[in-house]
């Protein structure tokens, strides 16, 4: 948490932030015995008997280290502008995202999204489509997007992770393309919003919402390992028991990447079919083997 805040007031620049002396650079203060959904101080740290243990810090830089922060956003700044083509600076329908999406054209998609804001907005509603591809290809593009802007305005990745956990949340609608869309924007932002994976890791508990948990934490696996398994990942173990094919496929990539030994013991639950998954790479479907899957996660413990 303090580090999230820390760089949150950097903009992220993770090379100033390991530089700085605290007290002297920064100052941090600290309010604990915090709820976070009631927003509200409990000094006595107990509510009702039960305890209150979230907390909120509050962190002021220097003001030479405020005018280094300026200087070191301001170029980049500077360099992404120049990245952007002008022609880019357009406000697109969502059919003209849609039409993008389908001819994976992801580098002039992304360069839309960095130079208008608005069409951020209009994507995130491709993230509802009927059609699954859609949702998946649309929730990529997203997520290439989020790893470039992070690097200059940090607080609307973490903003915009916020609002896609709230939707998938949201009973009145349904999570679909929203979790698939926050795995991404954590697989391209390296640890910084790791943390969140305990996030969607929670939404298993909602068998609506597993398939599109699953894809989040699966793509996440392949790149970052260790920000799933220093969280509470064993719970897919009982999630594996339910014998859905296409949930076990998901399941066994994750601990094969993770390269988990826990799952070895629950052979005897394995479906013994095949199922279309969607391969990011391809942005299309591919057809596994539950038993291949199997067979290649056990090969890695010999």
């Amino acid at each position: 948490v303090f580090i999230s805040a820390l760089l949150l007031a950097l903009s992220g620049d993770w090379d100033l932030a390991w530089d700085l002396i605290p007290d002297e650079d920064y100052k941090e203060i600290w309010v604990e015995s915090y709820d976070p959904e009631m927003h509200l101080v409990f000094p006595e740290g107990v509510d009702k008997g039960r305890i209150v243990r979230s907390a909120l810090v509050f962190i002021k830089l220097a003001d030479d280290v405020q005018e280094l922060k300026k200087e070191n956003l301001s170029k980049i700044l500077k360099r992404d502008k120049a990245l952007l083509d002008p022609t880019f600076k357009k406000r697109l329908r969502r059919q003209e995202l849609e039409n993008l999406i389908c001819k994976r054209n992801f580098s002039d998609l992304v360069n839309y999204l960095l130079a208008e804001p608005k069409n951020l907005n209009e994507l995130q509603k491709l993230l509802y489509h009927p059609e699954e591809k859609i949702r998946l290809l649309s929730a990529y593009g997203l997520g290439l997007a989020a790893g470039l802007l992070n690097r200059r305005e940090p607080q609307k990745v973490l903003d915009l992770i916020k609002r896609l956990l709230y939707a998938g949340a949201d009973s009145a609608s349904s999570a679909w393309g929203a979790l698939p869309a926050c795995g991404e924007v954590i697989r391209n932002t390296g640890d910084q919003y790791s943390a969140y994976v305990k996030n969607i890791i929670a939404f298993l508990a909602f068998k609506e919402n597993i398939p599109h948990a699953l894809i989040a934490l699966a793509r996440i696996s392949e790149v970052n390992p260790k920000s799933i398994k220093d969280k509470p990942y064993l719970r897919l173990i009982s999630v594996f028991r339910e014998k859905v094919p296409l949930w076990q496929a998901y399941i066994i990539q994750i601990f094969s990447n993770l390269k988990a030994r826990e799952l070895l013991s629950e052979r005897e639950f394995l479906c013994s079919e095949e199922v279309r998954i969607f391969d990011f790479e391809l942005a299309d479907y591919k057809t596994v083997n539950l038993e291949e899957l199997w067979s290649d996660y056990e090969k890695l413990f010999g």
